[in-house]
């Protein structure tokens, strides 16, 4: 039975000691078994040991060779397996024995998770160490094993290239607000840039009414107040596509990166009446975050 890993696993830097970041299932077909005398029967890890547990982190989990991955399995011919004490793979030991003839028909079925179990470091994970076996005698009657033979590791950090974002509005007089919405007032320089993304870090990001300068139906940022403030605006937020952004929700700027390729999200804004217009002094703060999975 294998099971198939991605060949690249991106894992927040900050992600809780337990979480599960890898896990599934496998079956094999029925396995069909003769035995003509006596034999022992044993199971387990070919590679992994005793000193690798760690039952600090959940019962079953041992350290893998990449620190902070460990690995968890369990297996079983009778059901599906459970991450129960009789199930859990061990390092190899001795189950049982059979005496006599005997013959029998079984489906090995499997599962595993890969678990956080402290501070990640990135690297490459030798999935063969996680080899495990069902051995009857001198023979080998299952086997768990995970390909690709490496899986890299990483961190999905990025680096935002500016966490304060000027924009700058064109003027627009009252006398030529005569619709609802005004024409786009930014140029090609409002956008958010992303540096220095592992491959395969998923980025979205988000416009967030706490600490801005008030939001209503949504997505109408508010103006200052002020003296010289102008009345009966708001300003919308778009994407490149035109869209206007909700605030408080979330958006996906790119489902996978390549490998410390920047990466940019172009954003445009317009005024929109919300009242009787009065000219005035327009400023504005609109709080952003970007999230990397």
């Amino acid at each position: 039975m294998t099971f198939q890993l991605p060949p690249v696993i991106v894992v927040a830097p900050d992600t809780p000691v337990g979480t599960v970041i890898y896990d599934a299932s496998v079956e094999s077909k029925a396995v069909t078994v003769d035995c003509s005398g006596d034999a022992q029967v044993r199971r387990g890890y070919l590679y992994l040991t005793d000193t690798d547990a760690r039952e600090d982190v959940m019962p079953g989990v041992y350290q893998t060779n990449v620190p902070g991955i460990g690995i968890r399995a369990a297996a079983s011919s009778e059901r599906f397996p459970g991450y129960n004490e009789e199930d859990i793979v061990r390092p190899i030991h001795y189950l049982g024995s059979i005496h006599g003839y005997s013959q029998s028909t079984s489906t090995f079925r499997a599962a595993a998770q890969l678990v956080v179990t402290g501070d990640i470091q990135e690297g490459d994970l030798d999935t063969s160490r996680l080899t495990s076996m069902d051995i009857l005698g001198n023979a080998a009657i299952g086997e768990m094993r995970f390909s690709p033979a490496s899986v890299h590791i990483t961190t999905n950090t990025c680096n935002l290239v500016d966490r304060n974002i000027y924009v700058p509005l064109r003027t627009v007089n009252t006398q030529d607000f005569t619709g609802q919405y005004s024409d786009v007032l930014t140029d090609g320089s409002f956008k958010i840039e992303i540096t220095d993304c592992a491959a395969g870090t998923k980025v979205d990001y988000q416009f967030t009414s706490a600490g801005s300068t008030g939001v209503t139906n949504g997505n109408i940022l508010g103006i200052a107040s002020g003296d010289s403030a102008a009345e009966g605006v708001g300003i919308q937020i778009l994407d490149q596509n035109n869209t206007v952004l909700q605030f408080d929700r979330n958006y996906t700027a790119i489902t996978s990166t390549q490998d410390k390729v920047p990466v940019e999200i172009p954003l445009k804004a317009r005024y929109v009446k919300t009242g009787e217009v009065k000219a005035g002094k327009v400023d504005s703060v609109a709080t952003f975050e970007v999230f990397y999975r």
